[in-house]
C-alpha cells in the first residue's frame, strides 16, 4: 500500500494490524461471514478507516490476498527463471526443477514463524467457496499470468504429449500443495506420530517425488 495515501494519524503499523487480523478472520469465516465491523473491533480500529483505505470489504479482501500473493507469484517466477537458465546451460530444462518452483513457494510461506502463512495458504484452499464473481477476479488478477508461464514450460518437456493432459496433472499438482501446505493433521494421525505436517522439507521431497512420477 501506498503510505502517502494513509489517512491522518494512520501509522503503516496501524493498517498491517488491520490487513493482519483481515487475512485470518477471512480466513477462519470466509468473506462473506466475516463482517468489517468485526474485523475493525478485533483490529482496535474504527470502521471508517476501513472505508478510508479500502472502500469496501471486497476492496479489504482484496488487498489481503494481494498482500502475501504478490510475494507468492515473485518468487515462483523466480525460481521458474532459474530452472529455465539451468536448462539452457544443460540442454534440457528439468521437469523436476519446474514443480520445485510452483509448489515450494506456498510451503515455505505455510511454514514461515507466525499465522500469518498458514492463514493466506487456507484462504487460497477456500477461495472455490467464495462468491464467483469474487474468486475469478483474484485468480485472473493475480494468479494467470504467473501460472500460464509454467504451462508453457511444462508443455515445452512434453511436446508431444496432448494440452489437456498438461493442464489436468498442473491442476493435481495445485490440490496437492494446497492440502499439503493446509496441514489438517492427518498426515500425523495416519501415519501413527511417525510424520509431522511441518516437516518442509519431507513432505517437498514426496511432493516432488510424487509429481514428476505423476507427469
Amino acid at each position: 500500500m501506498d503510505n502517502s495515501k494513509l489517512a491522518p494519524h494512520v501509522t503503516p503499523q496501524v493498517v498491517t494490524r488491520l490487513l493482519d487480523v483481515a487475512e485470518l478472520l477471512f480466513a477462519e469465516h470466509g468473506f462473506t461471514a466475516a463482517s468489517v465491523r468485526q474485523i475493525a473491533q478485533s483490529a482496535g480500529v474504527n470502521q471508517a478507516l476501513i472505508n478510508y483505505h479500502f472502500k469496501t470489504k471486497q476492496g479489504l479482501f482484496m488487498a489481503v490476498f494481494e498482500r502475501r500473493c504478490r510475494v507468492l507469484m515473485q518468487e515462483r517466477q523466480e525460481l521458474l527463471a532459474q530452472a529455465m537458465r539451468r536448462g539452457a546451460e544443460q540442454g534440457k530444462v528439468e521437469l523436476r526443477d519446474i514443480i520445485y518452483a510452483f509448489v515450494y513457494p506456498p510451503l515455505r510461506m505455510a511454514n514461515d514463524d507466525g499465522p500469518g502463512g498458514r492463514a493466506f495458504v487456507k484462504l487460497q484452499a477456500r477461495l472455490h467457496h467464495e462468491p464467483k464473481e469474487l474468486e475469478q477476479t483474484l485468480r485472473a488478477h493475480y494468479y494467470d499470468e504467473t501460472t500460464f508461464k509454467f504451462v508453457d514450460a511444462l508443455r515445452a518437456c512434453f511436446p508431444d504429449r496432448p494440452p489437456e493432459s498438461i493442464y489436468w496433472r498442473l491442476t493435481f499438482v495445485m490440490g496437492i500443495y494446497i492440502y499439503v501446505a493446509s496441514n489438517t493433521g492427518r498426515i500425523e494421525i495416519i501415519s501413527r506420530g511417525q510424520c509431522k505436517g511441518t516437516d518442509l522439507s519431507q513432505a517437498l521431497a514426496e511432493i516432488l517425488d510424487f509429481c514428476e512420477h505423476g507427469f
